[in-house]
């Protein structure tokens, strides 16, 4: 073996090592699959990354190797680097695996692009242009990440990305110019040295021919064509799933939808009407917690087989008759944002309404007299998160913990914005919990370990551990809103179910995944006043459900009469129109 292809070798061991080994300490809260799909993912990454230069003989030294991989690295650093500073003291859980792929298959794209564009003299200019203009792009969005930590001292956030997308050029021009003179001039020069340099190296090699084997070239133009697909296709494009270009498609989503769901918030509210039949003097609060990825098939409340007692609260309320626990709820669907946004407004699975022309509970509430407050321990921004937080948006207090506290975000941090509700006011609570979700070792504290070994990767047991913790978290929420905000009514049940020891999928794979836990409290002076809703939802308490009619259930809470309220979709009404025959799951695709 010649001293060139054990020098590519050994490059390619390096990538390998940096970018997982950066991965891992770099991660929090990685559990074993995470850990060993890594492992195994970045082998042909770190082999591709080396392949087109190998197979060419292009030297190491090069520019169309030197260059990308200068990105490279700053890919794979850069937004974790800064996310980690900024977040690492206030997030349990986060990893960005996409950056080291890209990375390294963005080395592969543009050595292979280059070496086949020096096999033809006339594209020396455009294919310089090409490289350069792609080189320069990636290295403005990892430049422009550490100018704004720079300045703000953090990792770039929702605000500032909403500022960036929402500022007027004029604004742009103005901010410039406000800068010191000497600070534009070193900023100007050195874009202009950069881009100058760069298209001067890159040209200079272009220039270059080599004698390169014809079957050598066929590799190296097939490696081209897959990552020219690969990394910037629309859908599913390595790309566009990297954190910051994830993070800028969600709030740029989040800011277009808004205007139209605000939009069509006017015409809504100005339509609706409603009317409280029973209504409560005293003042009151009404309460829905939202769980994640809470099983029932793992709750000794609901499975009285299963062999950990992790609902001893629930437990014991569950003897009450201001109780009631219905062990046939579904979700619609084991993905958070269908399923919270579906139960949170008019659409469900049996009818045709759109998103953008429903009322939201939040809407019946601000009707009926309450004071809305949303509290939130999931991400204000995730992928494809825009229609909860919009819906979020419009309560009139809507915090999450990620913005709000400086500690990891146990279900528990949630507790002191409870003080925030006035006591003297009707107020409609919705607490939207992490509860269980993936990773289950990260969302009870250490200390609070029950069945398995503090600290210890155990899927189930680590599973039940979190369920014994939403327990517990339910009981604080519940005695503080009975104790201090006159609780008249609360509803818990979560968005979807897991299945603790099977990775989860994005396709439907059975009703395991959405078996969800459902139940009520109504205080005695609710049952007395309100007698009609507690007695159907108690007759009906064995009858199937799915939580896309949470809805209808809630208006029914509230006791009121209202154009956007169909009461055959209420589970608490004598007209509830379904059966087990008649339910849904996997948006309306699957029987129950």
């Amino acid at each position: 073996m010649s001293y060139i292809d054990a020098t590519y070798i050994i490059t390619a061991v390096i990538f390998y090592l940096f970018s997982y080994i950066y991965y891992l300490k770099i991660s929090h809260g990685l559990g074993n699959k995470a850990t060993y799909l890594q492992l195994r993912r970045f082998i042909p990454c770190a082999i591709l990354s080396v392949l087109p230069a190998a197979l060419a003989g292009l030297p190491l030294t090069s520019p169309l190797f030197v260059i990308p991989t200068i990105i490279a690295i700053l890919w794979i650093v850069t937004y974790p680097t800064l996310y980690f500073i900024s977040n690492h003291k206030v997030s349990s859980d986060f990893e960005f695996h996409f950056e080291a792929v890209f990375g390294l298959y963005f080395i592969a794209w543009i050595s292979s692009l280059g070496i086949i564009m020096q096999q033809i003299s006339w594209l020396a200019i455009p294919a310089t242009i090409l490289i350069t203009v792609a080189e320069l792009i990636m290295l403005s969005i990892t430049v422009a990440q550490l100018i704004y930590y720079g300045l703000y001292k953090a990792c770039i956030n929702e605000n500032g990305m909403e500022m960036i997308q929402e500022t007027h050029y004029n604004e742009i021009i103005e901010y410039i110019k406000s800068m010191p003179i000497m600070l534009n001039l070193i900023t100007c020069l050195s874009s202009i040295f950069v881009t100058a340099a760069t298209l001067f190296v890159n040209y200079h090699e272009m220039l270059i021919t080599k004698d390169t084997p014809i079957i050598n070239l066929a590799i190296i133009a097939a490696i081209a064509i897959f990552l020219s697909t690969y990394l910037w296709k629309k859908k599913h494009g390595v790309f566009i799933r990297t954190a910051i270009v994830e993070f800028y498609l969600d709030v740029k989503e989040y800011l277009a939808t808004n205007l139209q769901y605000s939009q069509n918030m006017q015409e809504r509210i100005s339509e609706l009407q409603v009317t409280l039949l029973n209504k409560t003097d005293k003042p009151h609060t009404i309460l829905l917690v939202i769980g994640e990825s809470a099983s029932r098939d793992y709750m000794k409340a609901f499975n009285k087989d299963y062999k950990f007692d992790t609902t001893p609260w629930l437990n014991k309320m569950a003897q009450s008759k201001n109780f009631i626990l219905f062990p046939n709820a579904f979700s619609i669907l084991p993905h958070t944002v269908t399923a919270v946004s579906n139960a949170m407004t008019e659409i469900n699975q049996y009818n045709d309404k759109k998103f953008y022309e429903s009322c939201s509970i939040i809407d019946i509430a601000h009707a009926a007299g309450y004071k809305v407050h949303w509290y939130s321990n999931q991400g204000h921004l995730g992928c494809a998160d825009t229609p909860v937080t919009l819906i979020a948006n419009t309560a009139d207090v809507a915090k999450w913990t990620k913005q709000e506290l400086n500690q990891v975000q146990y279900d528990e941090s949630l507790l002191p914005y409870l003080d925030e509700l006035d006591p003297e006011k009707n107020n409609f609570l919705i607490v939207h919990l992490k509860g269980n979700h993936f990773n289950f070792l990260n969302r009870f504290p250490e200390s609070f370990t029950k069945f398995g070994t503090p600290g210890k990767y155990e899927l189930e047991v680590n599973y039940a551990d979190s369920i014994a913790y939403t327990d517990y978290v339910l009981e604080q929420i519940f005695n503080y809103a009975k104790d201090k905000l006159n609780l008249q009514a609360m509803v818990y049940f979560s968005d979807h179910a897991t299945v603790p020891d099977k990775r989860r999928s994005p396709n439907f794979e059975g009703l395991a995944s959405v078996r969800i836990p459902f139940f009520t409290y109504f205080a005695d002076e609710y049952i007395a006043q309100h007698k009609e809703v507690y007695d159907t939802l108690k007759k009906h308490a064995n009858l199937y459900w799915t939580n896309d009619l949470a809805y209808e259930l809630l208006c029914s809470i509230f006791d009121i009469k209202s154009n956007r309220f169909d009461e055959a979709n209420s589970l608490a009404s004598e007209k509830f129109k379904y059966n087990r025959e008649d339910l849904r799951t996997n948006c309306g695709q699957s029987k129950i």
